[in-house]
């Protein structure tokens, strides 16, 4: 990585005070992944940066360093800041995390970072709001390199007929109790005009993504659980 860049799209995901008044950031970017950075006094009550730190605003930041921990030199909006409410912020709180918790630092991810900005964008409307996340999801395990192929683990197409489970690095077992191979086809599709298809991919995607995250919880769902937010953990 250049120890300067200028100029990079980016997301605030996650920031806290640092020393008197700087913050460390975490952001993804469209070119270098997720970078940690310096903004140094940036939480001076004067500072033309401190309302621009806050997760959905759309930026362009430049910093400059060689290690891990970048200094910030220059943090401007590039586009306006959507109004989310509800179920929709707890979306981007389960995102940020995620992509905190998965990505490494410097890792590009430029597909992870297009489908982050059309889930920003898509949160917008109720209607899409589980879709948009699903399918963001999705990238991110492909973006790791676990993608979701919806093949049997013998390599044998989904019957539609058939019923489901998913093992992690295996892919798809057949289980009378399992997820409809119909729903399975359509998710692949992406097609959620069956009311069921939401649940199903709910299922499948959390058995995709907790052997990655480990036995530590993922804070966003505490919260949701122990009533911190009313929407339902995603």
């Amino acid at each position: 990585m250049p120890e300067r860049v200028e100029c990079q799209p980016a997301y605030v995901l996650h920031s806290r005070p640092y020393k008197e008044t700087s913050a460390l950031v975490s952001f993804l970017t469209l070119d270098y992944g997720r970078i940690d950075g310096v903004a140094r006094g940036v939480r001076r009550k004067n500072s033309r940066n401190r309302a621009l730190l806050q997760s959905l605003q759309p930026l362009h930041i430049s910093w400059r360093g060689a290690s891990e921990l970048k200094t910030l030199s220059d943090i401007e909006a590039c586009g306006g800041l959507p109004l989310l409410t509800g179920r929709a912020v707890s979306c981007v709180l389960y995102a940020n995390e995620l992509i905190n918790r998965l990505i490494m630092p410097g890792e590009a991810v430029p597909e992870l970072f297009r489908e982050y900005a059309l889930l920003i964008n898509q949160l917008q409307d109720k209607a899409l709001l589980e879709p948009a996340l699903r399918n963001f999801e999705w990238q991110l395990l492909a973006s790791l390199g676990y993608p979701i192929l919806f093949r049997q683990s013998s390599g044998k197409v989904i019957d539609p007929q058939g019923r489901y489970d998913y093992l992690w690095q295996s892919g798809f077992v057949i289980n009378d109790e399992g997820i409809p191979g119909e729903l399975l086809l359509a998710l692949e599709q992406d097609d959620w005009s069956d009311p069921r298809a939401l649940r199903a991919a709910k299922i499948l995607n959390r058995a995709a993504i907790q052997p990655l995250l480990g036995d530590k919880p993922l804070l966003s769902r505490q919260l949701f659980h122990n009533g911190v937010h009313k929407a339902p953990a995603p």
